[in-house]
């Protein structure tokens, strides 16, 4: 009795396609979100006359989804005075205000955006026009952005790569399998 032969290439192919599999579906190093590197006017800054624009930069471009980015200015006697809807421009986001030209005092700028990451990040900063006063919290919170506004592109992308090589050392693996068989007499 003739026992049948098993292909001499399978268990290293079987390795060499769990080898790829595990770095496929091995965690990715964490990448940095994306911060606050700079603002106009700047974080504490005395200023003579109150700006008609805030002007926040990031290290990366913020998405520009609706409601992804929200910018609230609230001058020292409580009052909101954004003005308009916050303009994602490059890695910036401008905010008009119209300020009371007599509110002499700390502003408070509240903000957050969506990172290019797709993460939500948020903060604050101050400024004061004429003198420094104690500054006046806002009413409420930024509302959030709702969570997974989008996906991280990068993961995304690693996802997609991930099932190209998995489906392609299946059909790599099916393939040898058939040629093996054909090879051994069909058995």
């Amino acid at each position: 009795m003739t026992l049948p032969r098993r292909p001499r290439r399978l268990p290293g192919l079987l390795v060499a396609v769990a080898a790829v599999a595990l770095l496929v579906v091995a965690p990715l190093p964490a990448h940095a979100h994306d911060e606050l590197i700079g603002s106009d006017p700047e974080e504490g800054v005395v200023l003579d006359a109150a700006p008609e624009r805030i002007d926040l930069r990031y290290s990366a471009e913020p998405l520009a989804e609706p409601g992804s980015t929200q910018v609230r200015v609230v001058d020292p006697t409580g009052a909101e005075v954004q003005s308009g809807d916050p303009e994602v421009v490059d890695n910036g986001v401008i905010q008009a205000i119209s300020a009371d030209p007599a509110a002499v005092g700390t502003y408070t700028v509240t903000w957050r955006v969506v990172s290019s990451d797709g993460h939500p990040i948020s903060g604050e900063l101050t400024f004061s026009v004429g003198e420094e006063s104690e500054p006046v919290a806002p009413q409420d919170e930024v509302d959030p952005p709702s969570d997974g506004i989008l996906p991280p592109v990068a993961t995304v992308v690693w996802i997609v790569i991930g099932l190209v090589v998995v489906a392609l050392g299946g059909a790599l693996v099916a393939v040898l399998m058939v040629r093996a068989r054909r090879r051994d007499g069909g058995a």
